[in-house]
């Protein structure tokens, strides 16, 4: 063979494995692009950009998630907010947990979803996954337990302690009856508010309720907005004192707000500043912007972690029509 036709020869076979470099890499892409929806459960809004996207509300920077990952091993409390109904923030946490845990690390659990009455007597560490649901779904009803099933199979692979964070409802409303009258000034002394803060949670009562709470009622789940928020406080702070740190809170996303939630009882009632607050954060259709989930306070969260959202409905629509059901049913 002479040097002309092997440096062809040569000059062919370059070619095509860049053919192939380039074909692989389309081929990989096309596969990512396929893959990436099917990651998450939750089937509205799929394809806003800020979805998959974390955004640290500090530095107001993305974080990678490794840089996320990072920031976990940093505190003592690791509080995880959720929408209750939306199952892809159930595997996140799962995920936090999971990450905790293979950096060494043996977090404590502790959920509001699960009453300290119901969950006094029950052991600390679980061999079945499904047992522990099953048991959670008993004692603690009123929660979607198949949606947590992550976060159960997360503790129980590791091996980890789950503690009950939460007042039972029933225990909830005969301390309220039991309450004195007092002055909201009081009130909101006893819980570190200020008068901003309990008008945040009114207001956030009021919207959740579509403007059909009358003001018995508000005052009735402000303070019991404050109890519990309290009680999951001071069971978190139990677990430090017993060195069993970190500590994972999984919780709705208003009892981790910094501006009323559990953030704010470690931090005034207690003098505890080791804590990371952060929300999963469904997206909304055409908001594009991360900011925009702040509802006029920068640091509601020190993190947002966007997913998916499980529904398109509008929630007061929802809620007028269970009103008129109900109305109908007991006029």
């Amino acid at each position: 063979m002479t040097l002309n036709n092997i440096n062809k020869l040569m000059h062919s076979q370059k070619y095509l494995l860049t053919v192939l470099i380039w074909l692989l890499f389309v081929f990989q892409n096309s596969v990512t692009a396929k893959q990436e929806p099917e990651g998450w459960q939750s089937p509205f809004f799929q394809n806003n950009k800020l979805v998959g996207k974390i955004w640290d509300t500090h530095k107001n920077a993305w974080l990678s998630v490794e840089q996320f990952n990072r920031e976990l091993m940093q505190y003592d409390f690791v509080l995880l907010g959720e929408v209750h109904s939306n199952a892809d923030h159930h595997v996140l946490q799962a995920e936090v947990i999971n990450t905790l845990a293979a950096s060494g690390t043996k977090p404590t659990i502790v959920m509001e979803m699960l009453s300290i009455d119901a969950w006094e007597n029950q052991p600390k560490i679980w061999e079945k996954p499904n047992e522990l649901q099953e048991l959670a779904s008993m004692l603690n009803e009123g929660w979607s337990w198949e949606l947590y099933a992550p976060i159960l199979e997360s503790v129980v692979h590791h091996q980890l302690e789950l503690h009950a964070g939460n007042i039972s409802s029933d225990k909830l409303h005969r301390w309220s009856n039991d309450q004195p009258e007092e002055t909201i000034q009081n009130v909101l002394r006893e819980y570190s508010y200020t008068q901003d803060n309990f008008t945040k949670l009114e207001k956030i009562i009021i919207d959740s309720h579509c403007g059909h709470a009358n003001q018995g009622f508000i005052n009735f789940m402000s303070r019991a907005q404050m109890q519990r928020d309290r009680i999951m406080t001071t069971t978190l702070l139990d677990k430090k004192l017993e060195k069993k740190l970190p500590v994972v809170f999984i919780a709705g996303s208003g009892h981790v707000r910094n501006d009323y939630g559990v953030p704010m009882q470690l931090r005034r009632s207690f003098n505890e500043t080791s804590y990371l607050s952060v929300a999963f954060m469904p997206v909304r259709e055409d908001e594009e912007n991360p900011k925009a989930y702040l509802q006029d306070e920068s640091k509601l969260y020190d993190i947002l972690y966007f997913t998916p959202s499980h529904t398109d409905e509008d929630p007061c629509i929802k809620f007028r029509e269970q009103l008129k059901k109900m109305r109908m049913k007991h006029p």
